[in-house]
């Protein structure tokens, strides 16, 4: 017996608003970075992302106005990357 897909949905920040990615996406082997990208992602809908809706920090998108991102380590340059980064350059 097979359950239900899980819904896509694609989400952008609101305006000025800093989202928080959730542990279980940090948890994956795709690198999602810290907080969602304001260029949005692609994520499956669960109760945290209703309720960030809800809170009015994302707002849902249709994909045709937006490309889908393919996302990984090399297109985020997170804060933590950048700092790793500099000291390994000043290690050299």
């Amino acid at each position: 017996m097979m359950g239900t897909p899980p819904e896509i949905v694609f989400i952008k920040p609101k305006h000025g608003r800093k989202v928080p990615i959730p542990q279980y996406m940090r948890d994956t082997k795709e690198y999602f970075g810290e907080y969602l990208l304001e260029k949005g992602l692609r994520v499956e809908k669960t109760l945290f992302w209703i309720r960030r809706k809800q809170d009015d920090d994302i707002e849902e998108v249709s994909e045709s106005d937006n490309p889908p991102l393919a996302i990984n380590q090399e297109t985020i340059d997170t804060t933590k990357n950048k700092l790793k980064k500099a000291k390994e350059e000043a290690q050299e």
